[in-house]
């Protein structure tokens, strides 16, 4: 009957060890759920440090438009005529130009530029008397595109707008005394852009631009017809081409 005794305890001693409490399994579980829910707690805490640097500027393709208003000094060339020389002096100018984001890398932009140089004909021949200076306003009203590109803070561009020019010259003094009035007239025109915009915020920020104006002026034309149908030809010229050099304020949104 001893060994058989024996025989159990040694049985139950060697079985012990064996034994899993059921309990510990369910510990490990909660153990690592609650391990778990501490990192998510911590990770945002831990990944703010680590967040937009200071000046941080959000991508571009997040501004619909922006408006800019610019002001500089504008070179004017001198017009030669068959009977003398219109000679126009350089003045400053001023503007307005509104951008319209039709995709990331081209915008629709509409421009408005106003300048006012003083201008004195010089005559060649009797028939055309010279003057003395007086003013000559100009008002562009242009529309068109531009392409853009996005590095870093800076937004260079390059465009192109045609559109019209408005010539609003004041009384025409005249050599021997007297003045003339001269009616308002509009132009086909069109401008050649090329800048940069610095964004200083995301929202605000500076705009530098070198634009060169060339106004057209048709001054003959025709018709004509025969078998091969019919239609409307005209000729035109560029008497002279401006350049204006700008810096201003631009906003987007």
């Amino acid at each position: 009957m001893r060994p058989s005794g024996a025989g159990r305890v040694l049985g139950f001693v060697r079985m012990e060890p064996r034994r899993q409490p059921p309990y510990k399994a369910p510990m490990r579980s909660f153990s690592a759920l609650l391990g778990a829910s501490c990192l998510l707690l911590i990770a945002p805490a831990t990944l703010a440090q680590y967040g937009p640097p200071p000046g941080y500027v959000p991508p571009i393709g997040s501004q619909v438009f922006d408006i800019s208003a610019f002001a500089g000094y504008q070179l004017n060339g001198d017009v030669a005529t068959n009977g003398g020389n219109l000679n126009i002096g350089d003045a400053p100018a001023f503007g307005v130009a509104l951008d319209y984001r039709l995709h990331s890398l081209g915008s629709l932009e509409l421009m408005w530029e106003y300048t006012k140089p003083d201008a004195s004909f010089s005559s060649f021949t009797s028939l055309y008397p010279s003057t003395g200076r007086f003013g000559a306003g100009s008002h562009y009203f242009q529309i068109g595109g531009m392409t853009v590109q996005r590095i870093g803070r800076l937004e260079p561009f390059i465009g192109l707008t045609i559109g019209a020019l408005l010539l609003v010259p004041e009384a025409i003094p005249q050599a021997g005394g007297g003045s003339v009035n001269v009616s308002d007239s509009w132009r086909f025109a069109t401008t050649l852009m090329l800048g940069t915009k610095v964004w200083l915020t995301p929202n605000a920020g500076l705009r530098f631009e070198a634009r060169m104006l060339v106004p057209v002026v048709f001054n003959s034309g025709g018709y004509y017809y025969g078998a091969g149908g019919a239609g409307m030809v005209a000729t035109g010229g560029v008497p002279a081409l401006q350049f204006a050099f700008t810096g201003g304020l631009v906003f987007g949104k």
